[in-house]
């Protein structure tokens, strides 16, 4: 039984109907398998974990976020989370996915579902991201991997720098706050996937941007903070931007050591270089 297959079959069972079929797969994400389900004359995703998925995205969290964040009325609805596999059945959101168009024509959009998030009472664990970086880090070394010098000398120039922003008070966050998590439905903004929601600085959130473009994540701090970004404004932005790429270098090293790059056709070697790159010219800024 292939995917396709193995879903038709989990969304028949879940819905307890027999005409599910599949609309298309949908694009986003390094490694899951996502599905638009056409089932009951509704439209939902069904979501396979890709391999490995368990060591970065804890499943017991995720359900967590989900319910609190219900509270917001940002998200989609959830149908079925199961906790072991990570697999999630949820209603559709037919729209515009963000990452599709001129993003930065929906900065006000965007900054408003931001601030509302921020300036929530939502309870997410802290996201503890030096905390996180530790564990990806250890997972490529458990591989046999070494990082190269460059790379230690950059993670060590995070780490000095970490020391200016110990006390920024931490808000809730989502923490993948990129505009292919994003989906414009009419008027409204639909904020989806929220795997790694937590405790932490707002500026992550604005930084998470920078995967459509770094210039995109400087256009939507200026809306954000309603003037032209301050030396220490932009100084905060890159600082979260070079973590981000950091983390993700160490994930695509992951990914291409554990023989993903060849199951998904996909160089994750490149993509960490590429990251690796991206840190270096954000610090060296």
């Amino acid at each position: 039984m292939n995917v396709e297959e193995y879903i038709i079959a989990r969304v028949n069972a879940l819905l307890h109907t027999q005409d599910a079929k599949i609309v298309m797969r949908l694009e986003g994400g390094m490694s899951n398998y996502t599905y638009v389900v056409e089932a009951l004359g509704k439209k939902y995703t069904y979501r396979v974990p890709g391999k490995f998925a368990e060591k970065f995205v804890d499943r017991v969290d995720e359900w967590h976020n989900i319910q609190e964040v219900d509270k917001l009325g940002l998200n989609n609805v959830t149908t079925y989370v199961e906790i072991l596999s990570g697999e999630k059945l949820a209603e559709y959101v037919e729209g515009t996915i963000m990452s599709t168009t001129d993003i930065v024509s929906y900065n006000e959009m965007s900054v408003k579902a931001l601030k509302k998030i921020h300036g929530s009472d939502l309870k997410f664990k802290d996201y503890n991201a030096f905390g996180r970086l530790d564990d990806d880090e250890r997972y490529c070394r458990e591989t046999g991997f070494t990082h190269p010098q460059e790379y230690l000398d950059l993670r060590a120039k995070l780490e000095e720098l970490r020391k200016q922003y110990v006390s920024v008070t931490l808000v809730p966050c989502h923490c993948d706050y990129q505009p292919t998590n994003l989906v414009i439905s009419g008027n409204k903004l639909y904020v989806l996937d929220w795997e790694f929601a937590g405790m932490n600085d707002p500026f992550y959130d604005i930084a998470c941007y920078g995967n459509a473009g770094f210039d995109k994540a400087l256009a939507l701090l200026e809306c954000y903070v309603g003037h032209k970004p301050t030396e220490d404004e932009l100084h905060r932005l890159y600082f979260h931007r070079a973590f981000q790429c950091l983390q993700w270098y160490n994930v695509a090293i992951f990914k291409d050591r554990v023989g993903l790059s060849k199951d998904l056709n996909m160089d994750f070697n490149a993509v960490a270089l590429m990251f690796l790159g991206m840190a270096k010219d954000l610090l060296e800024r």
